[in-house]
C-alpha cells in the first residue's frame, strides 16, 4: 500500500514537472519587408529608320518595346522628349483624336518655336523647321497588365498598371509623316525622340 502510495505520488510530481517545463518558452519572429521592385528594360537602345527626302515619310514602322518586371501592381508612365536648342521639350503631343511624337533634327537643333508650332494643331512647315512629327498608332500591352493605356494630354504621357509579373509594352508609330511639319526647310542630318517608361509620372 505504502509502495503504491509512493509510486502514484511520483507520477504526479513527475506530471506536474513536465508541465511546469512545457510552459517555459517563448516565441521570436523573424521578419524581413519586401519593398515593391521594377526593373524595366528597352528591347533595344536605338531604333533606326530612314526618311523618304520626297515625301518625309519613314521607310517603316517604329515600334518602340518595353520589358516590365514587377513584384507588386504598379503605375507606369510613358512619356517623351525631344531636343531643342533651348533643351529638351515633350516629344508627346495629341491633335483631334490623334496622339503624334515630334522628332527634331540633333545636327541643326530646332528653336523651340518650331516645336510649339507643331504643337499648335495648325502648323505650318515654314514655322517648324528640324522638326517633324509622326502619328503614334498606339500602346499595345501583353502580360500581366490590369488596365488598358490612356494617354494624358494635360502632361503627355501615355499612363497604364501592371500586376506582379512581366508585362511588355509596345508603341507603334506610323511612317505616315504629318504633313505640316515636313518641307525642304527641314536640314538633311538626324532626327530624334527619346522614349521612357518609368514609375515615375511628370
Amino acid at each position: 500500500m505504502k509502495k503504491t502510495k509512493l509510486f502514484a505520488a511520483l507520477l504526479l510530481l513527475s506530471a506536474t514537472s513536465m508541465c511546469a517545463y512545457a510552459e517555459n518558452f517563448d516565441t521570436q519572429i523573424l521578419r524581413a519587408k519586401l519593398p515593391s521592385y521594377v526593373d524595366i528594360s528597352a528591347e533595344t537602345e536605338i531604333q533606326e529608320q530612314n526618311i523618304n527626302p520626297q515625301t518625309g515619310n519613314l521607310e517603316s514602322c517604329f515600334s518602340s518595346v518595353f520589358t516590365v518586371k514587377a513584384n507588386d501592381k504598379l503605375n507606369l508612365y510613358l512619356h517623351a522628349k525631344t531636343n531643342t536648342n533651348s533643351g529638351y521639350d515633350n516629344a508627346f503631343f495629341q491633335k483631334g483624336e490623334n496622339v503624334y511624337v515630334i522628332l527634331s533634327n540633333i545636327d541643326h537643333k530646332p528653336n523651340s518655336s518650331s516645336i510649339a508650332d507643331i504643337k499648335t494643331g495648325s502648323a505650318t512647315p515654314e514655322n517648324n523647321p528640324n522638326a517633324i512629327a509622326y502619328p503614334v498608332m498606339g500602346v499595345v500591352l501583353g502580360g500581366a497588365t490590369t488596365t488598358e493605356t490612356k494617354y494624358n494630354s494635360a502632361k503627355n504621357q501615355y499612363e497604364f498598371s501592371v500586376n506582379p509579373g512581366i508585362t511588355t509594352a509596345t508603341t507603334t508609330v506610323s511612317p505616315s509623316v504629318d504633313s505640316s511639319t515636313y518641307s525642304y526647310n527641314d536640314r538633311a542630318g538626324t532626327y530624334e525622340a527619346y522614349v521612357t517608361l518609368t514609375d515615375t509620372t511628370t
